[in-house]
Order: structure tokens, then sequence, then C-alpha cells
């Protein structure tokens, strides 16, 4: 069977990407848009200007929510390297 090249319109090579690859990709941005929910959670908290003061009650919630945020800028940055080293991959793919 001889190598047959496949190319877009513009007669560029197209690179060979495994349906697995992109499934990868798709779990990573799925796991960044489950945070959705809780980052608006988090935005209402900060943004609620008319909220009585209420220091012990206050004080309980931001700890809550800052905990909340800890977890979610770790995961986020560890989701960012895992996507970015996925991406590097991907451009490195063999031409077809």
């Amino acid at each position: 069977m001889e190598n047959q090249s496949v190319k877009t319109k513009n007669n560029q090579p197209i690179k060979m990407i495994s349906y697995q690859e992109v499934y990868s990709l798709h779990d990573l941005l799925e796991q960044l848009n489950s945070w959705e929910r809780t980052l608006k959670l988090l935005n209402e908290f900060f943004s609620d200007q008319k909220r009585p003061v209420n220091k012990k009650k206050i004080a309980s919630e931001y700890h809550a929510c800052s905990q909340i945020f800890t977890t979610f800028h770790n995961d986020f940055s560890q989701t960012l390297q895992k996507m970015e080293s996925q991406i590097i991959i991907l451009r490195g793919k063999e031409k077809i």
C-alpha cells in the first residue's frame, strides 16, 4: 500500500491525531467547565454589597469561599498545564 498524502483545500498536509487525543483534550475542557456554577456562586458572594454586616458570618463565608477558590486555582493550574502539553504534542504530530 503506498503512502498517500491527504491535503487541505490550500494544499497543506493534515496532522494525524487519534480520537483518544481529542477525547483527552475534551475531558480537560469538561473539567474546566465543571467549575462554572461554583465560580458564579463565588462571584455572587464577593459582589453582594447589600449584605448586612455580621462579622462572624462574613468571616466564616469568606474562609469557605477562599478554600473553594484555592481548590479551583490548583485544579485550573494543573488542567492548563495538561492542556498546554497536549496541544504541544498535537502540534508536533506527524502530518499525513
